[in-house]
């Protein structure tokens, strides 16, 4: 018999699937709702506003209007921002965008926002964690910028790279969770379901 199913990921990440699969949760994905309102921009511009809050935001309309298979089964969107001096940084463009991101970041720590919502169709409860972790990026020479730039793997990042990226080193986390920063932080997911069951 197959494991109970636990929750629908709202989501197309591929680093989301993966780390719910490393946890062990039980999963299936479904189609997200609209990640911004309209006339609200877009994953490429940086928008105005707290950029925890804009997680935050992202994260419940993608959850809340998610295309659910079956309304018992509770729904997980996520949204995780990279957050400079509290300017959100998008997803690049293009590589000079990406260039010019990674050449601000260059030098300096930031903030990684990852907003958790669980939203449960059947009742309209929704339940919300965000995890916060502080990232450091190092200067990175000419060489080492160009080798990340050429690898492509920036491409869909907010802030221009992923931690987790294999032609890069100069970005660590020095406080919070590493799945924070890769972009899904799998104790907040297990807290919102433990605390969805408590209340059934």
């Amino acid at each position: 018999m197959a494991p109970a199913l636990e929750l629908f990921l709202a989501s197309t990440s591929p680093r989301r699937r993966e780390l719910l699969t490393q946890a062990g949760i039980v999963f299936a994905v479904c189609e997200p709702g609209p990640e911004y309102s309209p006339g609200g921009g877009d994953e490429h511009q940086s928008q105005h506003g707290d950029p925890a809050a804009l997680a935050a935001e992202r994260a419940a309309r993608k959850g809340t209007f998610a295309i659910v298979p079956a309304p018992n089964v509770p729904v997980l969107a996520v949204d995780t921002v990279v957050d400079l001096d509290g300017i959100e940084l998008g997803k690049p463009h293009d590589r000079a965008a990406a260039a010019a991101m990674l050449r601000a970041l260059a030098g300096r720590r930031h903030q990684v926002h990852t907003a958790h919502f669980l939203f449960d169709p059947a009742t309209g409860q929704s339940r919300a964690q965000l995890a916060t972790a502080v990232v450091e990026c190092a200067e990175p020479d000419p060489a080492e910028l160009q080798r990340y730039l050429d690898s492509d793997q920036w491409r869909g990042k907010a802030g221009s790279y992923g931690v987790q990226d294999s032609a890069q080193r100069f970005f660590r986390v020095v406080s919070g969770a590493y799945d924070t920063v890769v972009g899904l932080h799998v104790p907040a997911v297990r807290a919102l379901l433990a605390q969805r069951r408590a209340k059934r």
